[in-house]
């Protein structure tokens, strides 16, 4: 058995010295084009297609369903793109953050730096753009990825398949995902977990039923003043759907591949924001704000930015 696996890994240096045609990532955005047509695909989401050639996913699906990917994470990893670091920073990606710790919101300053209140959302208010740090990686093509268990029952194999220690932040990373992506949803809430981006994509489309009237809102991250008060010049709420349906948000969270929370709630606003960097008289940029109900505690409702990686989906002839 050890041999016929180091012949499998010569075959893969094999082929991975074959010039790139057939590369994996053009039939994920061929995926996208014909299902989203009117759609513009995003720069980040292109960014994140994943690299391999269809040979290396034929060989890492012979590798994964023979129960040896331990013996092959380096490759895979390195292959793939994924994000197999022991020593990445715990990031708090989830979006219950704000509902976990609103009873020392004011105190907590993680808190503050992600979620703001309402209330702050005015002009002349001021508030801190995240930690746009997050090495995000490539997402990994739908065959591959629903053969890698996505479950926290599983998550102590998936860590030793991938040669991540448990006692790692990408392992306390992991299992924050996986938490989020199993609780069950809050009062008025849709949600779901994909590991690929035909995944989103069929979701997004379960959800608005069509893709006729469909557009994504994103904003370049301003990775060099993350951290940075900013003032808020100009701030303007977007109408209502008046088909009932709540904007639906895709965040990215973190894990070795991609994986996208997509959520809506009842009852969320939608705002288009011009903001100033305060130091200096800084940067000014384009955001866009979501503020969800809180249903801990009514009347609270908390915001968050929707920049980088994050989607936001809306009916654009009701917007």
């Amino acid at each position: 058995m050890k041999v016929l696996w180091e012949l499998i890994g010569v075959m893969f240096m094999a082929l991975s010295t074959v010039a790139g045609t057939n590369k994996v990532a053009e039939i994920e955005l061929n995926f996208w084009r014909e299902k989203l047509p009117s759609v513009q695909v995003p720069d980040t989401i292109a960014a994140s297609a994943s690299p391999l050639t269809q040979e290396e996913v034929n060989t890492f699906i012979e590798i994964i369903k023979g129960g040896n990917l331990r013996f092959h994470a380096i490759q895979f990893c390195n292959s793939a793109k994924l994000l197999c670091s022991q020593s990445v920073p715990v990031v708090h990606t989830t979006t219950s953050d704000y509902s976990l710790h609103i009873h020392d919101f004011e105190s907590d300053q993680l808190m503050n730096d992600i979620f703001f209140s309402h209330e702050e959302l005015k002009e002349g208010g001021q508030i801190t753009l995240p930690d746009f740090q997050t090495p995000w990686k490539a997402f990994l093509p739908r065959n591959l990825s629903q053969l890698i268990p996505f479950s926290t029952a599983a998550l102590s194999d998936v860590l030793s398949s991938f040669g991540i220690s448990d006692t790692s932040n990408m392992a306390l990373n992991m299992a924050a995902t996986l938490t989020e992506c199993e609780a069950e949803p809050e009062q008025g809430e849709i949600k779901v977990c994909t590991t690929s981006i035909e995944g989103m994509i069929e979701f997004v489309l379960s959800y608005f039923s069509s893709s006729d009237h469909l557009e994504h809102v994103s904003h370049p991250a301003p990775t060099a003043d993350s951290g940075k008060k900013v003032k808020i010049s100009k701030v303007v709420e977007r109408v209502s759907e008046p088909s009932n349906l709540a904007p639906l948000v895709c965040h990215r969270f973190v894990y070795p591949y991609g994986v996208f929370y997509c959520h809506s709630i009842n009852g969320t606003l939608t705002f288009t924001m011009e903001l100033q960097v305060i130091e200096n008289k800084g940067n000014h940029y384009n955001a866009t704000a979501l503020c969800h109900p809180n249903m801990q505690n009514k009347g609270s409702d908390y915001c968050h930015m929707v920049f980088g990686d994050s989607l936001l989906w809306l009916n654009k002839d009701k917007a």
